[in-house]
């Protein structure tokens, strides 16, 4: 199994950006991708066929088909990740994958729905696919493996038997909303569980029983998400960055971004620039 590329958008809407991941375009023979849908409203065409576009759901697209995100049925902001493989040909696993994707366009369907948690496990992906480290990028290999492993086993399964981590709460569903929404702003989860509604304790105990982290631990993930997509652009400072997505000051900020990645903001920008960002690469919109 080999990443040939790894993308993450942030916040697709408008301009250049939306020009470019909408291009109509398709991947050459052996070359399988998938977008991770997280958050927007818009719609994908692959081939001659419309798909809706909405938070929460993955796509898989075979080689050489025609595919984009059409510019004009972008509705809310899309973020994203796309990562495009190439299963190795007479390998058993790799060919086993292959065929676990054949069941998804034999049931008719495109959509697989997504885990939110699987947005951090594509983040740790897509950063040590970029790494220059022969075995950062191995350990990408491997974890490609793993999460579309699991992915088709839950599309294999009755929907019953999905579980509880994947049964949507009304009160988790509007506190992931409202952490998307506010992710610049500095909100705890005592400030979250009032606008739910909710003690604190209640709330922090229901959002661990459906996404097994405090909303704390989201939050700050979600943050550093966000953040490293700025970093990437690489026109604002990281003091800049820090105090964009509501860190205390810019120590704060790297000690944090250091835990969730395993690189400084700094380490973490130098890394991208060295491998040399392609034109796909994440380019943060200014708001």
């Amino acid at each position: 199994m080999k990443i040939k590329d790894a993308v993450y958008v942030y916040r697709l809407m408008s301009g250049e950006r939306l020009a470019w991941h909408g291009r109509y375009h398709a991947h050459a023979r052996g070359e399988y991708e998938f977008h991770y849908f997280m958050e927007g409203q818009g719609a994908l065409l692959i081939n001659k066929s419309k798909y809706i576009i909405d938070g929460g759901q993955i796509y898989f697209v075979r080689p050489r088909e025609f595919h984009s995100i059409l510019p004009e049925a972008v509705e809310k902001p899309i973020s994203y990740y796309a990562i495009l493989f190439e299963p190795e040909a007479g390998n058993p696993v790799d060919d086993d994958i292959v065929a676990l994707m054949g069941h998804i366009w034999r049931a008719r369907t495109r959509a697989l729905p997504a885990d939110t948690k699987d947005r951090f496990l594509l983040d740790d992906l897509y950063r040590l696919s970029k790494s220059p480290s022969n075995q950062s990028r191995k350990a990408a290999e491997h974890a490609l493996l793993s999460i579309l492993y699991r992915w088709f086993d839950h599309f294999d399964s009755p929907s019953p038997a999905l579980g509880l981590s994947r049964a949507k709460n009304e009160h988790v569903e509007r506190a992931l909303s409202l952490m998307s929404k506010h992710v610049r702003e500095k909100l705890s989860s005592d400030d979250l569980a009032a606008k739910l509604g909710l003690s604190e304790e209640y709330f922090i105990r229901l959002f661990r029983h459906h996404l097994g982290m405090s909303p704390f631990q989201y939050f700050t993930r979600l943050k550093i998400e966000a953040a490293s997509a700025v970093l990437v652009d690489n026109q604002l400072t990281i003091t800049d960055v820090a105090y964009r997505f509501g860190f205390e000051n810019p120590f704060h900020f790297t000690k944090v971004f250091k835990k969730c990645t395993g690189l400084s903001p700094r380490e973490y920008r130098q890394m991208f620039f060295e491998a040399g960002k392609p034109p796909s690469a994440a380019v943060a919109e200014k708001t």
